[in-house]
Formats: structure tokens, sequence, C-alpha cells
């Protein structure tokens, strides 16, 4: 794993090998501009929020300069993920060492880059840098909308705002972001064009530059976007006098499960999934001692549905200028998109399955999703393992739908008004409709391309001839082997979930070593009496009521809610550590009205039988 310290506010680092960062004067190589806003609003905004972005700017800045390894599987652990440590000036030291604040920055930015992350904050020396270089081109008035919402320039935050201004009649200030002038220019030229269709009234927009200076990126998959984009947008929302901002995406790219089988973890992308949503949520609201929320208006369309909504709207000529690719250096204007990279391909099929291919020019991409040779690199490797999941995810049946995609489960528990057997639910329909879709394009393509695919006419690299054409013969299982086979392993016996108190070191411990300290192992240590007491007599574990617990661990009640999310989230690893299946009630399990306790399948053992990894073994 590649380590870094990143030491923030300085101009030059204190030790070899670490990175030197400033968001100011001298030795400025962190640029963090916000325009369009007015001259009353920029007085509005507190230093911690300030802050905020500060945070925001400099670990997105370091997750661009500093490269993660290969890409290949057998380096997965070992090369992609980085464990960086940054130290960083701050206006309220007092609330971002805290650790409630910590953990929440921690476990979210955790999950979302796949990185490991460790915070240092320290008091910002005297002169601070002041907010006004922040903020340029200010207006002397600014219009009050109804909405905030974030604005990539791509089909679903183009489609989300457009759902919002012309179908639902709201008014919307759209926050984007950018890197680069390629991206903003997309922003603007749609934000332009609804003006000129009489949306002007109705909408604002204020772009946000945050990059590096001079310095080109050595690491282009920006895992942390999304949690500089929140923090943008939970700045200009309170700014208005909001406590709410939307995500405009569409859900299954939010779930955004691994097509690949090396794709696992943050190498498959989680910028709106619902467990960083909730975890930034809860990180904000903490900050601010006030209930924020993150909307997701598009949660439960497919991107076909999501393109639909534009050409519902009467706005489908629009689409071929909204922008999806991910590849912003090799953008030209001719070539819009690479059609290579999972964003390009998941475009290309939601236009097509939607009939709406005359609206998004094929020479706009650089390879065309079915009938381009991709044989010469990687890029067919990438389209079909698309094509073969969602193949694998349109034969599942419902029972079968979290057994055979595990990766599913992670979202289960963080849709606020959602149970999660509602939310698998949901889920599995989302998704059968997205694998419809994929296979409704690839049918209608063999048909209208069957003379040319006969022929051979069709290269052999491309998407549409590779899916027609196979080098073996599958032979499907015997009749009833899937039902025998689910039969056999329900009669197996459940594993059960071992764990140990360590009260010297104020740790629970579990098989493999993963441990939970700090704030979760007093939740743990706030139940731990009536589980003992209750195993030794054989009685009924008795739940502990929400007002008691929080009074154990001495915060309250809606801080020990979120911090028993953080602690079955921090569960997670064991389910791949350990081979156990676990859902949010394995461990704390809650009772409605009744309180939680420690579940009571659960065993108890002595520290001297934890099964630690071997010290001998080397490191990843």
């Amino acid at each position: 794993m590649k380590r870094c310290l990143v030491e923030c506010g300085v101009r030059q680092a204190s030790e070899e090998g670490a990175l030197a960062m400033s968001v100011s004067e001298p030795g400025k190589d962190v640029n963090l501009r916000i325009e369009s806003i007015s001259r009353s609003m920029v007085g509005n905004i507190p230093d911690l929020l300030i802050d905020l972005l500060e945070i925001a700017a400099y670990v997105y800045c370091a997750d661009q300069r500093i490269k993660r390894g290969t890409e290949m599987l057998m380096d997965y652990g070992k090369d992609w993920c980085r464990s960086l440590t940054f130290s960083i000036p701050v206006r309220h030291p007092e609330v971002w060492t805290r650790e409630e604040v910590q953990q929440l920055l921690v476990d979210t930015l955790g999950f979302l880059s796949d990185d490991s992350y460790t915070f240092r904050f320290r008091k910002a020396e005297a002169p601070v840098q002041p907010r006004d270089p922040y903020f340029h081109e200010l207006l002397d008035a600014f219009q009050e909308n109804d909405e905030v919402a974030l604005f990539s320039g791509g089909v679903d935050s183009f489609a989300g705002a457009v759902n919002d201004i012309v179908t639902l009649g709201k008014s919307v200030t759209l926050v984007g972001h950018w890197s680069v002038p390629k991206v903003q220019n997309v922003q603007a030229t749609l934000v332009d064009a609804l003006k000129q269709r009489g949306y002007g009234r109705r909408l604002s927009y204020v772009p946000v530059w945050v990059s590096n200076t001079d310095i080109k990126p050595a690491e282009y998959t920006q895992r942390t976007r999304s949690f500089l984009f929140a923090c943008i947008g939970l700045v200009v929302a309170r700014m208005s006098g909001k406590d709410c901002f939307s995500f405009y995406e569409n859900g299954v790219v939010s779930i955004n499960p691994p097509l690949a089988g090396d794709v696992v973890g943050g190498r498959a992308t989680r910028t709106t999934h619902p467990k960083v949503l909730r975890g930034l949520e809860d990180l904000f609201s903490t900050l601010l001692d006030r209930q924020i929320e993150i909307r997701t208006p598009l949660q439960w369309l497919t991107k076909k549905e999501v393109t639909e909504t534009i050409a519902a709207a009467g706005m489908a000529d629009m689409i071929g200028s909204t922008v999806s690719c991910t590849r912003t250096h090799s953008r030209t204007r001719r070539h819009t998109h690479c059609g290579i990279c999972s964003q390009c391909i998941d475009r290309r099929f939601a236009v097509l399955a939607a009939g709406l291919a005359d609206h998004d020019p094929a020479d706009q991409y650089k390879k065309d999703l079915l009938l381009s040779d991709r044989s010469a690199d990687d890029s067919l490797r990438m389209a079909m393992h698309y094509v073969s999941f969602f193949r694998k995810v349109g034969s599942i049946t419902k029972d079968r739908f979290l057994v055979d995609l595990p990766e599913i489960v992670s979202a289960l528990d963080h849709f606020p008004d959602l149970s999660a057997d509602e939310a698998s639910a949901h889920l599995f329909d989302l998704f059968q409709r997205h694998a419809r879709s994929v296979e409704d394009v690839i049918a209608r393509a063999g048909s209208e391309h069957a003379g040319p695919l006969f022929r051979g006419e069709v290269p052999a690299g491309s998407l549409l001839a590779t899916c027609f054409t196979r080098d073996h013969v599958e032979i499907a299982p015997k009749s009833g082997y899937d039902q025998q086979t689910t039969d056999f392993v329900d009669r197996l016996s459940t594993p059960i979930l071992e764990f140990a108190v360590d009260h010297d070191a104020e740790q629970v411990l579990f098989h493999g070593g993963h441990r939970l300290e700090g704030a979760n192992y007093r939740f743990v240590s706030a139940l731990i009496e009536n589980f003992r007491n209750a195993k030794r007599t054989r009685s009924e574990i008795p739940f502990m009521p929400p007002h008691d617990v929080a009074d154990e661990i001495g915060v309250s009640e809606q801080s020990m809610r979120q911090q028993l999310r953080r602690l079955r989230d921090s569960l997670d690893p064991l389910a791949v550590m350990l081979g156990i299946p676990l859902d949010q009630n394995s461990f704390i399990e809650t009772k409605e009205r009744a309180g939680y306790r420690i579940n009571p399948g659960c065993r108890e053992i002595s520290l001297g039988d934890i099964q630690l990894p071997n010290p001998s073994a080397s490191p990843e």
C-alpha cells in the first residue's frame, strides 16, 4: 500500500517524500474559486464552512497528485489503495479534532475512495487565509430559488435540471464544479440554452473552480470528487439559507456494482452511493448541529428512463450537448466522448434504448459502441463485461438477487424511508429494467445488422460481433441443479460471529484482526453486561432503551443512532474476511420501541482465542 503524508498550508514539506500543498500565497498551488455569488451571501458563510471547503480542496487535489498503482488484479490490495495522512490548518480545530467528526471523515472518505485516511488538524496561524479570494465576480443581488442542485453537465445532471425547472416549474440554483475549462464550457452551454428557451428566471448558475495549479494530474480516477462536490453544494445551500441540496444521478450508477471481477472496492466508483450520501449527511449535520439532507430525485430511474425525461420535456435536441465521458484530458471538439470508459458505454446504451440516437451523434464518440473494432486495446473487455454483467442480472431471480450480487447489500440500510427488504425489492426491479434495456439494444442491433454479421462484414473485435459469436459452448447444468445447491447451502449451519472484549485497551476484537475502538467500543461496552448476565443465566437478553444507551456513552440520542450506523458500517469488512453474511442486526440488534442489544447468536470468547493475522506474512 502506498503511503503519503500531505502537509497543507505550507510551501515546503518537512520530510522527504511528503507532499506540500497550499491554498494561499506564498506557494499557492491549489485553486479554490466560487463565482456568481452575491456580496450578502458571502457575508453569511461561517468560518467552519470555509474550513470544510479548504479540506475538501486539499483532499481532491491530493487525490489527483498521488498515483495509484497498477490496475492489475494481483496488485490490487498493494498498489491500488493508498494510506493518506493529511496535516491541515483550520480556523476551528476544536470542532475538527472531535472524535465523532474525524471518524465520519475517515469512514466516508474511506468507503468512497477505498483509501485509508488520517487527519491531523492544527490551529491556522495568523494571518489566516481570508475568505474574499475564494469568491469572484460578486453580484449585487442573487436570485432566490427553490432548490440547490449539483450540475456536472452530463446526461443525468441535465435531466434532473430539466425535470425540476421545465417539467415541475421549480427554480433551481445549479452548482457546477470544474477543474479544466472544457468542463465549465459544457455546463455554461447547457445553462445558456435553458435561458435562451425562456427559463432564465428559474435558474442561477454558480461555477466553482477547484484544481491543482500548473501541475499535471498523476491520477485520473478522482474518487473523492463527489466529496468536494457535496461540500461545495452544502456551502452554497447554507449561503442560500437551505438545509438540503440535490445530486442528480440515476440509481444504477449510484449503486454501481463492479462490472468485472477485478473491479472491486473503490475501483467501482461510489460517487453517489447511498452509504456515501448518508455519511456525508451525518458529517454535515454534526458539523453544523442541524439536520442536513442530500436528495437524489433520480434514484429509482434507469439511465434510459432519465434520458427519456429530457425528451419528454421537449429538450431532446440538447442531449448531444451534454458530456458524460470521464476522460476529459483526451476530449476534442470532434470527439466529445471516448466511447471506451464505462460512463460512455452506459450513456450510449441508454440513448439507443430510448430511441434517441439521432440526438446523440455517433461521430461524437471515438469508438462506436456496437460496431467499432475494440480488439487493439482493453476497450472490448470493458464493453463485454458491461453486457455480460447485465445479462447475468437479467437472469437472476428475486430470491437470488442479494446472493448473486452481494455488493448490493452495503446499500440496503441507507435509504431513510425504506426498510432493507423494501430497498432490496426496489433495487431488484430497477436493475431488471436496466438489464432489459441493454438486452433490447443488442437484440435490435443484431436484427438491423443481420446481413453484415452473417457475411462477416462487422469487425470481429466489435462489441456486436462478440455478442453473437462464441469460441466455446456453455453446457447448462442439470435440471434442478440450482435449487439443489441452494437447499444444500441452506442446510449448512450458520457461522457464529465471535468476538472478545479487551477493556484495558478499550477494544472489541474479531477473528482476522478486525477491531472496534473509540466510540464503537463504548457502544458495545454499554451493552456487554446485559449480554453476559443473560448468557450466564441462560435467559433472554434484554434490550437497552435508546436513552439509556445514549446516557451510558455520553451523547444525545441522535448522535447515538448515527454512531450505531457507523459501527455497523465498520463491520462490513468482516463479511469478506470471515465469509460470514452480515446484516444490520448481526452484531447489534435493534427492536422498535425496545432498544438495542448484542445479538444473542454472537459468542464472546477470550482474548487468547482470537485468531490474528500471521505476523510473518508479508504485508500488502
